[in-house]
């Protein structure tokens, strides 16, 4: 399965989601990789200090994403694509072979606007595969009291996604994180808050999928 984290605009976490995602997979037993599309590389410099038995790729080009995402596949129960900032044609492509799409969005007016843009290339993709990728809006960065926070909350089920219930609060430890070659979900006690909103975000998105994927693999058990 390809799960694939994507936005038209950069600085919405999605880098972030990406690497948590696929460590989280990884500590339930999935054999997972990382296609890193984004110019920047910080997944992928990230998820090889995070955990090396993760196997990490980039793509340049949307010739190369194709060919990678495809032998992965092949060899991986998931693979994670962190695309680039922006709807080019390595997000295109991406999107066209994913089964998930994830698009996270920050309490910001331009996010909100980025939201149609991103819609418009999934209905694309889902065109050309039958419905596929699935499509669903993570409200990230949240923060609490925060009145453009509420509002975005308020406003994203209109922007024609599926959005999920579970949010991710801004917390200060998602910036300690990689700066420990870590991810939150294995700092214990210290990172608890924000380890136990990826475990119900991401058992949300993917609880389901996991749960047919243990059925007919008969291999994998869902932890929560």
């Amino acid at each position: 399965m390809m799960i694939v984290f994507a936005n038209s605009k950069g600085g919405v976490g999605k880098s972030t989601l990406a690497v948590h995602c696929a460590a989280w997979l990884y500590d339930r037993g999935f054999k997972t990789a990382l296609l890193d599309a984004d110019k920047q590389r910080s997944s992928s410099v990230w998820m090889c200090e995070v955990e090396p038995q993760v196997t990490v790729r980039t793509a340049n080009t949307a010739e190369e994403c194709a060919v990678s995402a495809q032998e992965l596949l092949r060899s991986h129960d998931f693979v994670i694509g962190d695309a680039p900032g922006g709807l080019e044609d390595l997000s295109r492509t991406l999107l066209i072979l994913s089964d998930l799409a994830i698009f996270p969005i920050s309490p910001s007016i331009l996010d909100v606007r980025s939201v149609l843009t991103a819609t418009d290339v999934l209905r694309y993709a889902q065109t050309i595969r039958n419905g596929l990728p699935e499509g669903r809006l993570v409200l990230n960065k949240m923060k609490t009291r925060g009145r453009i926070s509420t509002q975005l909350r308020d406003e994203a089920p209109k922007l024609g996604l599926k959005v999920a219930h579970n949010v991710i609060r801004s917390l200060e430890i998602f910036c300690d994180a990689p700066q420990q070659g870590t991810v939150v979900t294995r700092l214990r006690h210290k990172a608890s808050r924000a380890a136990d909103e990826l475990n119900a975000l991401f058992n949300e998105l993917l609880g389901d999928h996991l749960e047919k994927y243990s059925q007919t693999t008969g291999g994998k058990e869902l932890h929560g």
